[in-house]
C-alpha cells in the first residue's frame, strides 16, 4: 500500500480516447468534443488521461490544444502510417519546477546507479514473469543467474544478453528486434504509449524528461522517460504476444491498435496492490522521484504482471 504522511498526488482521468476518421475535435465548456459528419461526442476533459490521434486529417482547435497542456493531459499524435510519432507535453505543470530542475541536475550519481541496477533486475524479472505466463520455461534458469550476476550499475550488459535470449524464446528463434514485421510494430507503437505516459507523469513531477540516470543521449528528449520505462517493457510485451496469437492479421490493423491503446487499462501489480496500468505509471514515477531526492530506498517499487 501507499506510504501514509506523504504528500503522492492521484489523478481520477481514467479514460484513453483514440481519434480515429474524426472531422474534427474541439473544446466545449468542459467537454472534449468529437465531430463526426452525423453526430457530436462529448467527453467530460476532466475523465481523461491520454488522447491518440490516429487521423491526420482531423482539425483540432487551438484553445483545446491549449486546456489540454494546461490539465497535463498525454497527447499522442499518430503519423501518416499511424505509428506515434510524437507528444504534446505542458512547460509548466508544476508550481516549483524550476527548484526540481536543479535537484534532477544534482541528484546522487551513486544512488542514480543503484537505481538503474534495480530496473535492470526487475526488468529481468518480469521477461521471466512474461515467460511463466506463457508457459515458455526452457530459458527461466538462465535468466535467473544473470540476475544474480548483475553488477553495480550493469556493466557487464547483462540486461542486452537477456533481452536477446528472452525475445527468442517469447516470439521464436528467428525473432529479430527492430526488424519490420507486424511483432515489431506491435511492440514500437506500445513502448511508445507508455513512454509518453510516463513522461507525462515526469513533467506533472517538475521534472524534465531530456535528463536521464542511464540514457543520456543528447538526441532524446526522453532518456529518463526511457530509464523508467523499462520494467514495464515485458509487460507489454505479453500484452502484444496476447493480441497477436490471436490474431490472423500480418500488419496493424485499427483494431488491433485500439486493443494495445487499451494496455493503459490493464490491471497490473504494484507494490501489494492491484491498479490499471495508467494509474500504476503516475505511482511508480511519483515513488522513484521521492527515493532519488531522500536516497531512501524503501521507495522503490516496480510494476509486475
Amino acid at each position: 500500500m501507499l506510504k501514509t504522511g506523504i504528500s503522492f498526488f492521484y489523478k481520477m482521468a481514467f479514460r484513453t480516447i483514440y481519434i480515429e476518421k474524426a472531422l474534427r475535435v474541439n473544446l466545449d465548456l468542459n467537454n472534449f468534443v468529437v465531430n463526426y459528419e452525423e453526430s457530436n461526442y462529448y467527453i467530460n476533459i476532466d475523465e481523461i488521461s491520454t488522447i491518440i490521434f490516429d487521423d491526420p486529417r482531423c482539425n483540432i482547435s487551438l484553445r483545446l490544444l491549449s486546456t489540454l497542456c494546461e490539465r497535463g493531459i498525454n497527447v499522442i499524435l499518430n503519423d501518416t502510417s499511424h505509428m506515434p510519432i510524437g507528444s504534446i507535453q505542458t512547460l509548466y505543470n508544476h508550481t516549483r519546477a524550476p527548484k526540481k530542475i536543479k535537484q534532477q541536475i544534482s541528484w546522487d550519481q551513486n544512488s542514480k546507479i543503484y537505481l538503474w541496477t534495480e530496473i535492470i533486475k526487475n526488468k529481468i524479472n518480469n521477461q521471466i514473469a512474461t515467460l511463466e505466463k506463457n508457459g515458455q520455461i526452457n530459458k527461466i534458469e538462465l535468466l535467473q543467474s544473470m540476475i544474480s550476476d548483475i553488477t553495480f550499475g550493469d556493466v557487464t550488459n547483462k540486461e542486452g544478453i537477456a533481452n536477446r535470449v528472452y525475445f527468442k524464446e517469447l516470439f521464436g528463434i528467428t525473432f529479430k528486434r527492430f526488424n519490420e514485421d507486424i511483432i515489431n510494430y506491435a511492440l514500437n507503437y506500445i513502448y511508445q504509449i507508455i513512454r509518453s505516459k510516463i513522461s507525462q507523469e515526469i513533467v506533472a513531477c517538475g521534472y524534465i524528461p531530456a535528463i536521464g540516470i542511464c540514457h543520456k543521449s543528447e538526441f532524446n528528449g526522453y532518456n529518463l522517460a526511457d530509464d523508467f520505462l523499462e520494467p514495464f517493457r515485458p509487460i507489454c510485451d505479453w500484452y502484444v504476444y496476447e493480441i497477436l496469437n490471436n490474431s490472423i492479421e500480418n500488419y496493424l490493423t485499427p483494431e488491433i491498435k485500439r486493443n494495445l491503446v487499451d494496455i493503459l487499462n490493464n490491471i497490473i501489480t504494484f507494490n501489494n496492490a492491484k491498479y490499471k496500468l495508467h494509474t500504476a505509471i503516475q505511482f511508480y514515477v511519483q515513488y522513484l522521484f521521492k527515493y532519488l531526492e531522500t536516497g531512501d530506498i524503501s521507495y522503490i517499487h516496480f510494476p509486475t504482471l
